[in-house]
């Protein structure tokens, strides 16, 4: 299920994303938040959803990181900080990481 942000909530997401990764599109769907990135030093798009199951925050993210550690760190550290930001601004405690159908924890 979508978590409803306010648009300074988005763009404050837009700007955590932006640290490490450049910035195409953040789009609510009728599922989740959507954020389509791209590293330029990997030559990698990488997408997250953003959502809640009952009281859980998820993200799930999908890109291709096989073998390759750079991208796969720079993708986990963009995604804990946009979890503790919603933490912070939603107050979920539960949360789950997800990179292409494995989940992490942080």
């Amino acid at each position: 299920m979508r978590i409803n942000f306010s648009e300074k909530q988005i763009a404050e997401i837009k700007r955590i994303v932006q640290k490490e990764l450049f910035f195409k599109v953040i789009e609510p769907t009728e599922e989740y938040l959507f954020i389509h990135c791209f590293s330029k030093i990997h030559k990698e798009t990488v997408y997250y959803h953003l959502l809640k199951e009952n009281e859980t925050l998820i993200i799930r993210c999908y890109a291709r990181v096989f073998d390759n550690l750079g991208l796969s760190e720079k993708i986990r550290d963009t995604a804990k900080n946009v979890l503790e930001y919603v933490v912070s601004q939603t107050g979920f405690e539960n949360t789950i990481y997800i990179e292409n159908g494995i989940e992490y924890k942080f």
